[in-house]
């Protein structure tokens, strides 16, 4: 055999290689950042985002967590930053884009019996529902038997005392269509050590008008706003777009309160923003917060099976909460609902 062939054959066969173990340990590219869309349509229920109150006192100081809407945009055809369209509430449903409205129905009054379907004398047919799901009569009497009344009828289930039938729309005059209750921020298009910065936000503001409500009496006029400050999503191999952080100012009127934000994502599988649990401070394996600021001493978080995020037959669950497991949720005894018990900024 030619001993120049022989070698242009072995030098073209390591070149070959050494393209392919090139192409194998070559950087990969970065990802984008990216969220996951809360969308009515496919079932992706909003963020459920954690408040910790900074400062502030009145009513808009009172919250203890908001459900969050996210959706990405790209601002170029291709490349360059995205921007971020935040909806929260409790001024707008993030999952539907709904304005919350001004409720009241003075004509669904169980005291009245034509306010009930059928005739005067039926106001003993009328129920309220309980908090525990149980039926009362409107002067406290339980309803045990649903199946007749004590003349012979039937109980009215289908229209309950406080269900509100008719609603008062909050209109922003300057906004009919609603458009500023979107927070729109720009967003990084790559994520700088595992965070996707937010910044230079717009929006998130309505200024109602005062309406009439339906008994006569007046909705203030009233201004909701949110402020976000260091927004930034978790972008790593481990959290995907699913947890975010920020500084939040929430105005209600004349009132401003200032909160620490930690949102994350439970996943399609819950079908809802949170995942409920029912622990209590007194059982086994509870402890304090002790991460970031947003776990507050006041708040104890316990291992239960309600927020193990994977199925174990073995130990009788056949289902997991769908939650992220890198999160190690536990329940928040405060909150009563599943929450992530590390600090999402650190995940990898």
């Amino acid at each position: 055999m030619n001993t120049n062939l022989r070698i242009g054959f072995f030098g073209m066969v390591g070149a070959v290689a050494g393209f392919a173990l090139q192409g194998c340990f070559a950087p990969q590219p970065l990802p984008e950042c990216s969220v996951t869309n809360s969308t009515a349509g496919l079932g992706l229920p909003p963020y459920y985002a954690k408040l910790e109150l900074v400062d502030g006192t009145g009513a808009c100081s009172q919250l203890d967590h908001m459900y969050t809407g996210l959706q990405r945009f790209r601002t170029q055809a291709s490349g360059g930053a995205f921007t971020l369209a935040v909806k929260t509430s409790p001024v707008v449903d993030p999952y539907l884009g709904y304005i919350y409205t001004g409720d009241t129905d003075p004509t669904n009054d169980c005291a009245v019996g034509e306010d009930c379907q059928g005739d005067d004398d039926e106001s003993d047919t009328c129920v309220i529902t309980q908090a525990d799901g149980g039926l009362e009569l409107p002067d406290g009497t339980p309803v045990d038997d649903m199946s007749t009344t004590s003349d012979g009828g039937s109980y009215d289930l289908t229209n309950e005392c406080g269900v509100v039938e008719e609603e008062v729309p909050r209109v922003d005059p300057t906004d009919p269509d609603g458009k500023n209750t979107n927070a729109i921020g720009k967003m990084s298009q790559f994520p700088a050590d595992g965070l996707c910065s937010v910044g230079d936000f717009t929006g998130g503001v309505q200024n109602f008008q005062a309406e009439q409500m339906a008994d006569g009496t007046m909705l203030p006029a009233v201004t909701h706003k949110v402020d976000f400050a260091d927004f930034a999503v978790v972008n790593t191999a481990q959290v995907p777009g699913t947890a975010f952080t920020a500084k939040l100012k929430y105005t209600e009127g004349s009132c401003v309160a200032n909160y620490k934000v930690m949102g994350f994502w439970v996943g399609s599988f819950a079908g809802t923003p949170e995942i409920p649990c029912t622990a209590t401070a007194a059982m086994a394996n509870s402890a304090k917060g002790d991460g970031p600021d947003w776990f507050s001493p006041s708040h104890i978080l316990v291992t239960t099976d309600e927020c193990e995020p994977l199925a174990d037959l073995d130990a009788g669950r056949q289902f997991g909460t769908g939650m992220n497991p890198s999160f190690v949720p536990k329940c928040d005894t405060t909150l009563g609902v599943c929450v992530p018990s590390v600090d999402p900024t650190t995940l990898k």
